[in-house]
């Protein structure tokens, strides 16, 4: 696997190893190509190379002495520092991998646990003095993959766990303040096992996602976006061989490549995901073609990628790219004008055409929109009269009551004012009664004085 790093002067660095040549590196410009430049006889086929922030080259290698080392050219002159040494091969460092972002070197890798033995996802900040390296999680085994992307000023890394007995794809993204992986999202949980996985990142941002899954002795091809929140898991293809799938964006349309079984396949979305073609053979089907890292570093790139299918020998060959660069992505490539004429037409047109059905498709929307309020206004207006019937109702109701309790206190007042008047009846004869017992002894006593 090398790695090709697209300079901002059009020139193509790779970074190579071999047993015959060792760890080196070859510049590849339109016309010829620079003579191999060797930076580690005693090499492995682990390495990674990158280019900082001012273009300069680096390459984080790991030699036969399991020593981790870390070249820089600058001003034609490579410096070469020992950042770890594991002179008795206690971690086995594999799957190397680093990247320059806001001026700082950030180094991934896989290595044992001395004290559990599990293999765990390593980060470390090649920050003098150095940081001690920060363990991000452990992994089911070395087959599976990681990916970590750099688009703009984000940093986004996808690996694979194990929780109990679920397969999980965990994203985690770089704080550039604290230099800490944060956990980011978890967009795929399955109980059948998750062998591989590959990210990309948009212009706009969103996040595409491709990842293999083992079911039933068949492996299945599967994709996923969070344009509006993650979407729902969508197979793509499906075969009895383990694929390692790339993904990357060119001129706006999204492709998937991979090599099945030595044939070279392709799929296709030129909405970004919405819809893919059918499955295709790619036109270039060499025996030589392998995985590659791929970075570019012109600022206004068509291409987005991290990793591409090609032939390393002079001149590289990208499959699937090479019969599409119209940009110079090969160096012996001249930009194709025409080619990109017709077709930045054609995009346009297509996106006129888009636009026009995304006003149709919004037309629909806000009439249905109007049809709901219009239903809604018209169950409120109902729901009102039938109130407001309700209202009157009370209110006659409640005028009948009124009505009786009126009547009720007319006739309450009535018994009071005959009550007083009865009593005053009573008390006028009580008094009556009263006179006459008191005359009543007088006139029998002045009967019996007569009688003397």
């Amino acid at each position: 696997m090398a790695c090709f790093l697209k300079n901002p002067d059009g020139t193509l660095i790779m970074v190579n190893y071999s047993p015959r040549k060792g760890l080196y590196y070859q510049i590849f410009m339109d016309d010829h190509t620079s003579r191999p430049n060797l930076l580690l006889a005693n090499g492995t086929y682990e390495y990674s190379a990158f280019l900082d922030e001012n273009s300069n080259l680096h390459v984080i290698a790991k030699n036969d002495k399991s020593q981790i080392i870390h070249f820089q050219l600058l001003s034609n002159k490579i410096e070469k520092e020992i950042i770890l040494d594991d002179y008795a091969n206690e971690f086995k460092i594999s799957d190397i991998f680093a990247l320059s972002f806001k001026n700082q070197v950030h180094l991934l890798y896989y290595a044992d646990n001395p004290s559990t033995k599990n293999t765990e996802l390593i980060y470390q900040l090649l920050k003098k003095p150095y940081c001690a390296p920060v363990p991000l999680g452990e992994i089911p085994n070395r087959e599976i993959n990681f990916d970590c992307i750099r688009q703009k000023d984000n940093v986004l890394l996808s690996m694979i766990s194990k929780e109990q007995d679920d397969y999980t794809i965990n994203i985690k993204a770089l704080n550039p303040q604290s230099n800490k992986w944060v956990d980011f999202y978890q967009p795929v949980k399955s109980k059948f096992p998750v062998k591989y996985c590959k990210l990309i990142l948009d212009q706009s941002g969103i996040c595409h996602l491709l990842y293999i899954q083992e079911q039933y002795g068949q492996y299945q091809l599967i994709y996923k976006n969070n344009k509006e929140g993650w979407s729902n898991s969508h197979p793509l293809y499906s075969c009895g061989y383990f694929i390692k799938p790339v993904l990357f964006i060119y001129q706006d349309a999204l492709w998937i490549n991979w090599n099945e079984n030595g044939t070279f396949k392709s799929l296709l979305s030129v909405d970004m995901g919405d819809s893919f073609s059918e499955t295709i053979h790619n036109s270039i089907q060499d025996s030589g073609a392998s995985i590659h890292y791929y970075e570019n570093k012109l600022s206004d790139s068509p291409l987005i990628c991290n990793q591409l299918y090609g032939i390393s020998h002079y001149p590289p060959q990208f499959v699937l790219l090479y019969n599409l660069d119209m940009d110079g992505i090969h160096p012996h490539l001249k930009v194709n004008n025409e080619l990109k004429l017709y077709l930045t037409h054609i995009k346009k047109q297509l996106n006129i055409s888009v636009s026009k059905r995304k006003l149709e498709e919004e037309n629909h929307r806000l009439k249905d929109e109007l049809e709901k309020m219009t239903n809604i206004q018209m169950d409120i207006s109902h729901q009102y009269n039938e109130l407001a019937e309700l209202a009157r109702k009370i209110q006659e109701e409640g005028k009948k009551w009124r009505n009786l309790y009126k009547e009720a206190k007319s006739e309450i007042e009535f018994h009071k004012k005959r009550i007083k008047q009865l009593e005053k009846i009573s008390e006028a004869k009580i008094s009556t009664e009263n006179q006459k017992q008191v005359e009543l002894p007088k006139e029998d006593e002045k009967k019996e004085k007569e009688k003397i």
